[in-house]
């Protein structure tokens, strides 16, 4: 208190040598009432010590008050909590390779359905147009039997990036929001 009035150079810029005594005092909980009434009349005459007195029976106070607010849980409660944040953490790690397996898993059978429609992609137009030649008798005209053919060659190549997608997203949401 006393460095801060000197550094703002205000007055009373003095340290008492009772400073410590009232300190005392009052963290040990007898101010006023049960100091020594010397000190207390030092205290009421001494500017240093007033100012000093205040403001550690302010702290004094604010400690008292927060002490009384805080709660510290019971010690079965934190070893219980310990205990289950231990089981889920070893658990955790158990299951770390398993996950790795199911993305390694998916993986393999994004790639091995891509590598299927790699290989069959090739015989599927001549595939298609054997089967629409042999249903040709069913449409009315050769131009509509060629607009539908043409239109489910479309339709087969968005339906299967379509697949695709449907595979691949899920996939990929898994291995990003996987917490590994």
């Amino acid at each position: 208190m006393t460095r801060l009035r000197r550094a703002s150079g205000g007055q009373g810029a003095f340290e008492c040598a009772r400073e410590p005594q009232v300190v005392n005092a009052v963290l040990a909980g007898r101010w006023p009432d049960g100091a020594d009434e010397t000190l207390v009349s030092h205290a009421a005459t001494c500017e240093t010590c007033r100012e000093v007195a205040a403001v550690a029976v302010l702290l004094r106070e604010d400690v008292d008050h927060s002490r009384h607010e805080v709660h510290v849980p019971a010690a079965g409660q934190i070893w219980w909590r310990a205990a289950v944040r231990a089981r889920l953490e070893s658990t955790h790690a158990a299951t770390r390779p398993i996950t790795w397996m199911h993305g390694i898993t998916g993986a393999i059978v994004v790639g091995s359905l891509l590598a299927a429609l790699t290989i069959a992609w090739p015989s599927v137009p001549g595939l298609a147009r054997q089967a629409w030649t042999a249903a040709a008798g069913f449409f009315p005209s050769p131009e509509v039997a060629g607009a539908i053919v043409s239109g489910l060659r479309l339709s087969v190549i968005a339906g299967v990036l379509a697949a695709a997608f449907l595979i691949v997203a899920p996939l990929a949401l898994y291995l990003v929001l996987s917490d590994d």
